[in-house]
């Protein structure tokens, strides 16, 4: 029994040492990595399509590390944070700039790192993680573009099908034949046409020598004519000058007579009523002269 506890003890201790050892071995190497590598906080201000953990990280086209986790911004979700670890010897530079980029036909994506210049600075050097703003991604924007083309064309396709539904095609159908129909009468009427244009060009020419006819004769007798016209004006607006005067002068007396006029208005009436009266009684004396003259009426033959 002892011996059998024995052997127990002798294997919880193997095993035990046999752990230490390997996680020794664990954080050997995971401190060889990580002074191996470098971590950065890559700020992307679009949607990172195709991006995922455990995309390659690239400078200038080669392979320098691997995307390590992929969160949004807590404040802004418009915005991902992308930390990336790169290898020690990455020469990431202060004016190094970052992007998305497509890897291959299967739409997967990666990150490009480029554009460090040999004057520029070492991003980094102290403890905490340096941040990188992205560029906008070429790749982003096709793939807006893309969808706004399908749609587009999606719009295009749902219009030309509303287009040339049986009933349009039936009206452009009629539209066509209507017009092979006028242009087969203008064809026909060629003759009438070309008779029409000379015509109009004949008129066209009568009209420009009238024109220049006018012309002439404004220009022979224009002066003249606008001499006239001057002194007519001149002398209607001493006409006026005159009048107005005359008016002027004149204004206490037309007063008076406007003012007589207007007393003459009751004599105008009563001399209306008497000329109606008289004419009354003409009327009177004419039907019945003998009733009129002896005050009464005219006896009456007796009828048997």
């Amino acid at each position: 029994m002892e011996t059998r506890a024995h052997h127990i003890l002798i294997g919880l201790f193997t095993a035990m040492a046999g752990a230490g050892l390997m996680l020794f071995v664990m954080w050997m190497s995971q401190s060889v990595v990580d002074s191996d590598i470098k971590r950065y906080d890559i700020l992307f201000r679009e949607a990172v399509s195709g991006l995922s953990v455990g995309s390659v990280v690239q400078y200038s086209g080669i392979r320098v590390g691997d995307v390590e986790q992929l969160t949004l911004d807590p404040e802004d979700p418009r915005q991902v944070w992308a930390r990336v670890r790169v290898a020690a010897n990455t020469p990431v530079k202060t004016d190094t700039r970052a992007r998305l980029a497509l890897l291959n036909i299967t739409g997967a994506s990666g990150i490009e790192l480029s554009e460090g210049t040999p004057q520029s600075a070492f991003l980094g050097g102290d403890d905490s993680i340096p941040i990188i703003e992205a560029e906008p991604s070429p790749l982003t924007q096709l793939r807006v573009s893309s969808e706004e083309l399908l749609v587009n064309v999606t719009t295009l396709v749902e219009s030309a099908n509303r287009l040339l539904s049986e009933e349009n095609s039936a009206y452009v159908t009629r539209v066509l034949s209507n017009l092979d129909t006028v242009t087969t009468a203008l064809a026909e009427e060629q003759q009438v046409l070309r008779e029409g244009l000379q015509s109009l060009v004949s008129a066209g020419n009568d009209i420009s020598r009238l024109i220049n006819t006018v012309e002439d004769l404004t220009l022979r007798h224009g002066d003249p004519i606008l001499g006239n016209a001057g002194e007519t004006l001149a002398t209607m607006q001493r006409i006026s000058l005159q009048l107005e005067a005359v008016v002027g002068e004149n204004r206490d007396a037309l007063n008076q007579g406007m003012q007589g006029i207007a007393e003459l208005d009751p004599a105008m009436r009563e001399l209306r009523a008497t000329i109606f009266n008289l004419n009354s009684l003409v009327n009177r004396l004419g039907d019945d002269p003998a009733g009129f003259l002896l005050g009464g009426d005219n006896i009456r033959e007796f009828e048997p």
